[in-house]
């Protein structure tokens, strides 16, 4: 795995890693997204990561089986393991719960606290970082 880079801001929720992200536009706390705040409004931690639902639609290996079922059946299988499929399934499964749907093109970095979850519950020996639309295949 790459060393992390250096991030200019400091976490505001209290559970961002910032060690782990490879580039600048990684560096984003839950905190500094809108939707992602409203999402959290009234629960009890800081963090979205401690949103009871996060849990459940995020991280559940079944649910995320689930998902990928559904995305295999429009876009075809993924050449990959099953922990890449997860976290590819699981970065996609927090777009859908915070934002509903961004568009086709549109690409958006997630928040270090949520990549950092993902990571530690489908490990793999490296991982792709965010890509932006001119970069992704």
């Amino acid at each position: 795995m790459k060393s992390g880079i250096r991030c200019l801001q400091e976490c505001q929720c209290g559970t961002c890693s910032y060690i782990n992200m490879e580039k600048p536009e990684e560096c984003v706390c839950c905190i500094e997204l809108e939707r992602v705040r409203e999402k959290n409004e009234g629960q009890a931690g800081d963090c979205i990561t401690q949103h009871p639902a996060f849990q459940t639609v995020c991280l559940d290996p079944d649910i995320l089986d689930v998902a990928y079922s559904h995305y295999k059946q429009h876009y075809g299988p993924m050449d990959k393991s099953q922990n890449e499929r997860r976290r590819y399934t699981a970065y996609r499964q927090f777009v859908r719960w915070i934002w509903d749907f961004l568009g086709k093109y549109i690409r958006v970095p997630l928040p270090a606290c949520v990549v950092t979850q993902v990571r530690k519950r489908c490990p793999s020996p490296e991982f792709t970082g965010f890509l932006d639309v001119e970069s992704a295949p």
